[in-house]
């Protein structure tokens, strides 16, 4: 009965075998107080609902799981800001994956638009985007040495914007410098980089 139940969780750490039986809200408690099997606990008992929410919104596997892990991470951050009356843990969980989930969407997309926007050719094949280009060993050399010819300034503003998904203003602000800087550096760079990478 119950006792299988218990038994059944992912870890048999004797920890999380005695709060199987915890409330959430006890165990976001627990949580804030630094008590790492708590997450544990809370992890195996919610990821079935919100790997789903996460996977509709992705469509891919490996970045639905390093967005729930990411939400776990700030379960451990935030738990002290869970406020029971505001409703179920189950429903402070589905909100905060749901806008990690967005928020890397946004990221990506921002990627995949600054991708665009450098490899924008007159491909012979249409059917090739920039992440295929990406993926193939010619293309990424050609990317590589295109970037290692940039001057230092126009290489880190692109780097920041692909790789950590940072809009143009953010990186102003980063840098303390005005937005039209940014932009201005940006665009230079993609002009170098395109005319490196047309034959």
């Amino acid at each position: 009965g119950c006792e299988d139940l218990f038994m059944t969780q992912s870890s048999s750490s004797d920890g999380q075998y005695l709060l199987a039986s915890t409330t959430d809200a006890a165990l976001i408690g627990l949580v804030s107080d630094g008590n790492l099997d708590a997450i544990g606990v809370l992890y195996d008992r919610h990821v079935g609902a919100l790997f789903p929410i996460a996977s509709r919104i992705l469509r891919d596997p490996a970045e639905t799981e390093d967005v729930l892990h990411d939400a776990f991470v700030q379960v451990a951050q935030r738990a002290h800001q869970y406020v029971a009356a505001r409703g179920s843990v189950a429903a402070w969980l589905t909100t905060l994956v749901r806008n990690l989930t967005i928020d890397h969407l946004r990221r990506r997309n921002r990627r995949g638009a600054l991708a665009r926007e450098v490899f924008e050719t007159d491909m012979p094949t249409p059917s090739v985007g920039p992440e295929q280009l990406l993926m193939t060993g010619n293309a990424r050399l050609s990317v590589q040495r295109a970037l290692a010819e940039l001057p230092e300034t126009q290489r880190a503003t692109l780097y920041v914007a692909f790789y950590e998904g940072l809009t143009y203003a953010e990186i102003a602000e980063r840098e303390g410098v005005p937005v039209g800087t940014i932009k201005s550096r940006a665009a230079r760079a993609i002009a170098a980089l395109r005319e490196a990478l047309v034959p």
